[in-house]
């Protein structure tokens, strides 16, 4: 019987490794994918947050446009595939956190590029939303988050469907390497892309990478009587799920790289729960999780092949971003995989050597 071939093989089912088998699946390559049951996916416990403007300087990054147009797009072919809506719009209220800090909103709005994402900007007595926000604050467009569990969900059920997914942890000495590609639990490819976030580090190709993996754990609570309209984003950040259920986060832990929830995290999450709404007992929690961010030393990915084999690729290090920047990436690769386009010199791991 002869062994299956395929052009890609692909490790990891979280965000980016969905991305990249729908992008090259649709291009008509050939691609298995291998996980191993969400087990060390950062993607099924993530907020999803769709944030233009990123951290305390409100940040707009010059590839924002490209990030933005790819994931309106990949998300609105993932619910007519799928016929439900996975991306969910809705405005951010950005809570200013010290006085001087209003000097990067001004600044900002003087950008003509970030004009368009700013509304209205409020003070600690005209806040949209009854929080305590004593520097006020301004309501940022272009912003939603991603329902990242049943949208992985659903691509998994896609991937079974097509016989492409292999449901198991794959082990790196399993990886045999020749000079026509590589070979995996009887599966022959022309290349291997390793999609599975802190994971990387324990890689044998491409554990030098300055991937700086962060454990972040969230919080699900009840809130009867409020209905929450906006996304929260200060100290920490809430986002409404409906039927008065708020998902909360999140921590920062870089010391601590498992994925076990901690007292200390939602006692961390609550005290900013207190914060926010002094005048409201404590939630009820209903759920608690804990990932980890596969982050990078410039906040950006790592996109590209091990220096001596054009086998082995890495597709990675997304961190907090993930939901608006990987569906550009992941056409960006499948573009250079299939057609030879060049990598978007930002993300390529050539930027290291």
């Amino acid at each position: 019987m002869p062994t299956p071939r395929y052009d890609t093989l692909i490790i990891g089912q979280g965000l980016a490794g969905s991305a990249l088998a729908w992008q090259l699946i649709d291009a008509g390559q050939r691609v298995a994918v291998v996980d191993d049951g969400h087990l060390s996916s950062s993607s099924i416990v993530a907020a999803g947050l769709i944030n233009p403007l990123a951290g305390l300087r409100f940040t707009r990054r010059p590839e924002l446009d490209d990030w933005l147009a790819a994931a309106t797009t990949w998300y609105a072919a993932l619910a007519a595939a799928f016929g439900r809506d996975f991306y969910h719009p809705l405005p951010m209220l950005r809570l200013l956190r010290s006085a001087e800090q209003r000097r990067f909103y001004e600044r900002r709005g003087q950008d003509p590029l970030s004009r368009p994402l700013l509304d209205e900007a409020f003070t600690a007595a005209t806040c949209p939303e009854p929080l305590h926000a004593p520097f006020g604050g301004f309501i940022q467009r272009q912003t939603g988050f991603v329902d990242l569990p049943n949208l992985l969900d659903a691509l998994r059920h896609w991937l079974r469907e097509r016989a492409t997914l292999i449901e198991r942890t794959l082990r790196y000495d399993e990886i045999r390497l020749d000079d026509t590609g590589v070979e995996l639990m009887g599966l022959r490819a022309t290349r291997i892309v390793f999609c599975d976030g802190a994971r990387l580090r324990d890689n044998p190709w491409f554990g030098g990478l300055p991937l700086m993996p962060e454990k972040g754990e969230i919080l699900n609570v009840i809130v009867p009587d409020w209905p929450l309209r906006h996304i929260v984003n200060g100290a920490f950040w809430m986002v409404p799920q409906g039927d008065g259920e708020i998902r909360l986060g999140a921590t920062h832990d870089h010391h601590r790289c498992d994925q076990q929830p901690t007292d200390a995290g939602q006692s961390t999450l609550l005290a900013g729960f207190a914060a926010l709404r002094p005048d409201l007992p404590p939630p009820r929690v209903t759920q608690q999780v804990a990932g980890i961010r596969p982050g990078t030393r410039d906040r950006y990915p790592l996109i590209g092949h091990a220096d001596d084999n054009a086998a082995l690729w890495v597709f990675n290090g997304f961190g907090a971003r993930g939901s608006l920047t990987i569906p550009w990436y992941a056409q960006c690769l499948a573009q250079h995989l299939v057609h030879a386009r060049p990598l978007p010199a930002e993300a390529d791991i050539g930027r290291f050597k």
